[in-house]
């Protein structure tokens, strides 16, 4: 499980008696419940860290859904190593870039549904029964109407974008302790940029630009100064060696960073 449902209010319990009800044999694996509220595009990030080290076949429902009781698709998708429950809205963006999907339906068989679905509680009431009733054995194809995988939504900008000389990064996610995740992938860099030199260059609101050194730990560089670095989970990411990059470099969803590729 994935959401962004908090640790303060009963609404994490009351989905995992629902699934424990329908499915009693089931083991649950809390990712995490404290995705910001509504951020849809850290939802992605965090949940793109976890599924790789889950066990294959792993049912993964994942709720980051400020859109619930719209029109928003609630979907159920099929990929290579695991299988995902959650609201159309790009939250899954990540996970399935490295877990491509085989198929995907939209969870409108109301059969594996609560008797009684609340309008902005599809958590509890339609995606916790269909995860259960996958566990136990219930094809994905019977939770509702196929769909084509290519018509799931992508999050917007969750790709750098690469131009000649410059790769130019949104944030992602800000992490516990203020670093800042940014969009940009180790393995797509070094095969693009191999062997070249670059530098990191944090462009502010007014255009005031902040070059960050590059650098393998915290370490390396002083107590409270910045630092660029590749993150545990193979994203580009910047700090603040003991303190927030987020507060002190003012970085927001907004910002930008550039990477400067040396010629």
């Amino acid at each position: 499980m994935l959401t962004d449902y908090g640790y303060e209010d009963t609404y994490v319990a009351q989905v995992k008696a629902v699934l424990i009800s329908l499915c009693p044999t089931c083991e649950i694996l809390d990712l995490t419940h404290g995705v910001p509220p509504q951020n849809v595009r850290s939802g992605a990030y965090l949940l793109a860290t976890a599924t790789p080290y889950l066990p294959e076949g792993t049912i993964i429902v994942a709720v980051v859904d400020p859109g619930v009781g719209t029109a928003r698709r609630a979907v159920a998708v099929r990929g290579v190593r695991h299988a995902y429950i959650a609201p159309d809205n790009g939250l899954l963006s990540l996970a399935l870039r490295d877990d491509p999907p085989q198929c995907a339906v939209a969870l409108d068989n109301p059969r594996y549904h609560l008797s009684e679905v609340s309008a902005t509680f599809h958590g509890r009431d339609l995606f916790a029964p269909c995860a259960a009733h996958m566990a136990n054995g219930v094809p994905i194809e019977r939770l509702g109407t196929p769909i084509e995988a290519t018509t799931l939504v992508s999050l917007p900008d969750i790709e750098p974008e690469f131009r000649k000389g410059v790769v130019r990064c949104k944030p992602l996610h800000i992490d516990h302790f203020g670093n800042v995740v940014f969009n940009l992938r180790r393995d797509r860099f070094e095969t693009l940029h191999r062997g070249t030199g670059a530098a990191v260059v944090l462009i502010g609101k007014d255009a005031h630009e902040t070059p960050l050194p590059w650098v393998r730990t915290f370490g390396e560089v002083e107590w409270g100064a910045p630092l660029a670095y590749w993150g545990s989970n193979g994203y580009l990411e910047v700090a603040v060696n003991g303190g927030s990059a987020a507060r002190t470099l003012g970085i927001d969803n907004d910002s930008l960073l550039e990477v400067r590729v040396a010629r």
